[in-house]
């Protein structure tokens, strides 16, 4: 048996929204709520693993793309080293050089990017033939070693190439080009360098200042420079490798309608193209907790949405439930065909996130030992079907969990006003029929 019942609600995220959605769609389009569901779950599930191969293929893009800017901006900028200190064998070689541009902003896609390794590509055309043109002036090997190839170059490659350099300029002994080279070599092994990346600027500037040092002394001064510089690269990448996946985890929390701006940069992160800074993470943190908000007041709507279709597929009759029911709170009455004068009155507490039920019979019939008998009944049969309510919204994205619970009779049924209940239909004193299972309607 059971009086008055208060219960807790919660409005499980990931559910609600599709179940209130699909409730509508069935009762619209006239078709059996689960198959409708299924379809949506399925079209969901779907879009979904679209949207995430989508961005991934994005990510895998902009990645290349920055590897490949970053490789060719090294190589342009060796060439222009290499075609200065060459102007003294070929007057014509360093002038009017080429300049290495300054790559996309943060929010950049990757037509930006393309756009930057397109002029970085045709900046380098525009250096070999200028080297092409030397060629009399310059040993085809050194020239070949400079210029490079458009595939990856790995950093023997690069020592390399500024050892054939060191070739070329006078005042500088010989003997000592492989013992620097190896200095060189030896310290950058110590950088975590995946194969295809350029080396870093400043590295590489410190590679070439080595092999190209007058002195032993010299080599070595700028060893313990470089060993410093890799060990900042090294913390540097630690901090974007960490920053990438922040970013992908907040790429999955941020939904579709976040700011395209927003998402761009965060693409650009996890891609590691860019680091993550504090104003990204505080903007990210921000669309985060504006879309929390419009979830929550979409799942309160539904909730309204998902109660009133769940106790009509009960087989109940209700009253038309307000969109802001659990924004506002209110009462709400239903009751079967057959009930007489008894409704259950439904009241929704959203500040405690509480719903109460109680059964409830209208002002006018006389307090006799029958109608207490009768109220009795009343309670025991809204008991009996209490259950298959709580299991139908649950499973529907609404659970309901009991904090308090009257047995039949404890406390008096609430007798109130005709006016304030729901005007019962003629046909609505028939026998009423027996409910459905909870386990059908989910």
């Amino acid at each position: 048996m059971s009086g008055p019942i208060t219960c807790g609600y919660i409005l499980i995220h990931g559910s609600l929204l599709l179940t209130a959605r699909a409730l509508q769609e069935a009762r619209a389009m006239r078709q059996e709520y689960g198959s409708v569901l299924a379809r949506l779950r399925a079209r969901q599930d779907e879009m979904a693993e679209q949207r995430r191969a989508q961005r991934n293929a994005r990510l895998e893009r902009l990645m290349a793309l920055h590897t490949a800017a970053d490789r060719q901006a090294a190589r342009l900028e060796r060439m222009r080293a290499a075609a200065r200190s060459l102007q003294a064998q070929a007057p014509t070689l360093g002038r009017d050089l080429p300049e290495v541009s300054a790559p996309p902003p943060k929010d950049a896609d990757a037509a930006a990017w393309s756009a930057h390794l397109a002029s970085l590509n045709a900046a380098i055309e525009f250096l070999q033939a200028r080297l092409a043109e030397a060629s009399g002036a310059m040993d085809l090997k050194v020239r070949t070693a400079l210029a490079g190839r458009e595939s990856d170059r790995s950093i023997d490659d690069v020592l390399s190439a500024y050892l054939g350099e060191r070739g070329t300029r006078a005042g500088l002994a010989a003997g000592d080009a492989e013992v620097f080279r190896e200095t060189a070599a030896r310290v950058l092994a110590r950088l975590e360098l995946p194969s295809g990346t350029a080396l870093p600027a400043d590295l590489e500037k410190l590679a070439r200042d080595i092999v190209l040092s007058p002195t032993v002394e010299r080599a070595e001064a700028l060893a313990s420079e470089m060993r410093l510089a890799v060990q900042r690269h090294r913390e540097a990448d630690a901090r974007r490798r960490s920053g990438a996946e922040e970013a992908q985890r907040l790429l999955l929390e941020l939904p579709d309608g976040a700011p395209g701006p927003l998402l761009r940069a965060l693409e650009c992160v996890a891609a590691g193209v860019e680091s993550l800074d504090d104003s990204l993470r505080q903007a990210a943190q921000d669309a985060l907790d504006q879309a929390a908000a419009d979830r929550e007041q979409a799942e309160q709507q539904a909730a309204a949405i998902v109660l009133e279709e769940s106790l009509r597929d009960l087989g109940y009759d209700v009253e038309p439930i307000d969109a802001t029911l659990f924004v506002d709170g209110g009462t709400v009455h239903f009751r079967r065909a057959g009930w007489e004068n008894y409704f259950v009155r439904l009241r929704v507490a959203p500040e405690q996130r509480s719903v109460n039920f109680n059964v409830v019979r209208a002002r006018g019939d006389e307090e006799t030992d029958e109608r207490r008998r009768l109220d009795a009944l009343a309670e025991d049969r809204w008991c009996a079907e209490f259950p298959h309510l709580l299991q139908t919204l649950e499973a529907r994205g609404l659970a309901l969990a009991v904090k308090r619970r009257l047995e039949a009779g404890e406390v008096p049924v609430q007798v109130v006003d005709p006016g304030a209940l729901p005007q019962r239909a003629p046909e609505e004193d028939a026998p009423p029929r027996a409910p459905p299972r909870a386990r059908d309607l989910r």
